[in-house]
């Protein structure tokens, strides 16, 4: 776990993606720095945290964060999370809402369908038999496919960061589990659940949580609000980090 400290009483904090470690977010961290204290740290099986006796379930992510803002003594916080990070978010403000100052959920979803399950399904299977070395190969294809802008640098930083995040794959196995599991237990008829200020971005070419991914959580959070990044693909707070970063610190404003 990291924490940046600043002077604000606001805390954020920031919950990775799947074969993410809490580096990810270093486009962030440091901007949103300057205004509030921010929390980063390695999601169960990622990065320097251990897979554990993982049950592959969101809910036991979500308590695994109330565990850490307790140690902590973090009183309410601002949840920012990417892809499997912002479903963390999602169950965590409907398991924890007195934590919870607001959410801003960036690439995610709420619910998987039939496509996405045997997405997760296929990888799971290939990681079981192929091990570290396979899950190493599918990792660098699907960073890939997080792009849409065809910035080869910046991609190749991030097959690299994914590749190095996972040390254990029943970290990976556990992560898939419990986002395969959300085809048959969907938060999405729960979210009406939710009672805080809530952001929801989507980038306009995303493949893996396309906009209306978005659009049906926006719509399931009484009040929350929805932009959509133009021609940005899955990862845009990597290559749409000015617009994305711009986005949160508007909301952040409004909501003081």
């Amino acid at each position: 776990m990291n924490e940046t400290v600043s002077s604000s009483p606001k805390t954020a904090v920031l919950i990775h993606g799947l074969s993410e470690a809490r580096v990810v977010w270093s486009r962030q961290e440091a901007f949103l720095a300057q205004s509030m204290r921010v929390i980063t740290y390695d999601v169960r099986g990622f990065g320097a945290s251990p897979a554990g006796r993982g049950n592959g379930t969101v809910a036991q992510m979500a308590d695994d964060l109330a565990q850490i803002l307790s140690a902590r003594n973090t009183g309410p916080a601002w949840l920012i999370g990417f892809s499997m990070g912002g479903v963390i978010a999602q169950r965590f403000a409907l398991d924890f809402p007195e934590l919870v100052s607001g959410l801003i959920l960036i690439a995610s979803s709420c619910t998987v369908g039939r496509a996405g399950q045997e997405f997760f399904r296929d990888r799971m299977a290939q990681v079981s038999s192929g091990g570290r070395e396979t899950l190493a190969e599918i990792n660098t294809q699907d960073a890939r496919g997080c792009f849409s802008l065809g910035d080869e640098k910046l991609i190749a930083e991030y097959q690299e960061l994914r590749v190095a995040a996972v040390r254990d794959v029943e970290g990976y196995l556990n992560a898939g589990r419990a986002m395969a599991r959300l085809a048959e237990e969907p938060m999405v008829q729960d979210l009406g659940g939710i009672d805080c200020p809530t952001l929801v971005i989507a980038g306009e070419t995303d493949p893996y949580c396309p906009p209306r991914a978005s659009e049906i959580i926006a719509r399931g959070i009484p009040g929350a609000e929805l932009e959509i990044v133009p021609e940005a693909g899955h990862c845009l707070h990597w290559e749409a980090c000015d617009a994305t970063n711009k986005l949160i610190h508007e909301f952040l404003i409004k909501h003081p």
